[in-house]
């Protein structure tokens, strides 16, 4: 089977769940014998034209307001000439592109319910709505990677989408190196990625005695409660804030709180073995995600052993169950803070359960075959 793969800001991943999600999923098709195309941006650092046997197409995103729709348009016209056995779509931003008559089925990973998101301004969020009917209409399947959205296809256009998750993958445990800390290694890579380290004292960041945090500086994630929450406790181990902060949102919150503070702003990170090793060795990581499905930053810091407590949403709800305290507001997260260490002493058996759930529900081989069982099960058009 042929699988062509669009949508994404490329491979090898370098941003966020969709480029995790058609890394590990094109890696593993191919392992299984399957030829598998993904479509990278021009700007992305991998020129060849292959990466671990996979093709790697790469089309222009011109630096303009609608650069990201002229990719998309060279990536689906691509991708409908080489007459793949299914498109893997990633989103429905690009639902415009899509063929519903055309011979090659078109299979969308749905965006989770990306109009709704606060970063949007309303004309974005009105073409994101837009995209998400056509996606109905056009795409020959449609995939949620979550109950709650499968839910809202359902209620809202009688559409039935399978639920299809994305995945994590359990890291390597060993000890840490000698001499080295998570602060050092996070200053190393710092230095070397020439990011600025907001004063992040690499001495302070050693195992059990630093919190967590990763994502988007978005407000549907919640960080600004979390920082208020943390602030307030006067905890003295530091919290670690790892994520872009260049918009306005994040200059904000880095204004606010981290100036005379022990609330440390790292910048982007994009290398895998080292968030597993912060979140590993963290006191405990704090997720704020509130929208979206089945988040990738969680599921990973579940298969890397953190003691998570988690913004209480059905999103968070369904994926933890009870390997998490859950918070609505900065107070309910400072109180929960504040009798931590009884939390801590059970940290052994709530990281187990999550490793499990891991294991059964979330391994990207579990993902792959339910998805080549959906690629097989698709009608044909002639």
């Amino acid at each position: 089977m042929h699988i062509a793969i669009t949508g994404t800001r490329g491979i090898p991943a370098r941003h966020g769940g969709f480029e995790t999600f058609a890394q590990e999923l094109a890696l593993r098709l191919t392992a299984a014998g399957h030829a598998v195309t993904v479509y990278n941006p021009s700007f992305h650092p991998w020129s060849q034209a292959s990466w671990e046997g996979i093709r790697i197409v790469r089309k222009a995103w011109p630096s303009t307001p609608a650069g990201v729709l002229w990719y998309d348009r060279l990536c689906m016209r691509d991708a409908y000439r080489r007459r793949p056995d299914v498109i893997l779509n990633c989103g429905y931003g690009n639902a415009l592109f899509i063929r519903k008559d055309h011979p090659v089925p078109v299979v969308t990973l749905t965006d989770g319910l990306e109009w709704k998101r606060a970063g949007w301004p309303p004309p974005a969020r009105a073409w994101l709505r837009a995209m998400e009917r056509m996606a109905v209409r056009r795409s020959r399947r449609l995939v949620s990677d979550h109950p709650e959205i499968a839910h809202h296809y359902r209620d809202t256009y009688g559409t039935d989408t399978p639920v299809i998750p994305y995945g994590a993958t359990i890291p390597d445990t060993a000890p840490l190196p000698a001499g080295t800390t998570p602060g050092s290694l996070l200053e190393t890579y710092q230095v070397g990625h020439h990011i600025p380290a907001a004063g992040t004292p690499a001495e302070k960041i050693t195992p059990g005695n630093y919190f967590l945090t990763v994502g988007r500086f978005v407000p549907e994630n919640n960080l600004e409660m979390i920082l208020k929450a943390y602030r307030r406790t006067g905890i003295a181990a530091p919290l670690l804030v790892v994520g872009n902060y260049g918009n306005r949102y994040g200059n904000r919150l880095k204004k606010d709180y981290g100036t005379g503070s022990n609330i440390f702003f790292a910048g982007s990170i994009y290398d895998k073995p080292l968030l597993d090793v912060l979140r590993r060795h963290a006191r405990g990581y704090l997720h704020g995600h509130s929208a979206g499905g089945t988040n990738p930053a969680l599921l990973e810091a579940m298969a890397a052993g953190s003691l998570i407590a988690a913004h209480d949403n059905p999103f968070n709800r369904y994926v933890l169950g009870e390997g998490a305290p859950f918070f609505s507001s900065a107070g309910e997260l400072a109180e929960l803070l504040s009798h931590w260490d009884s939390y801590l002493q059970k940290k052994r058996e709530i990281t187990e359960k999550n490793l499990e759930k891991i294991r059964k529900e979330y391994s990207w081989e579990r993902i792959t075959d339910l998805y080549l069982k959906l690629f097989s099960s698709l009608p044909r058009v002639s």
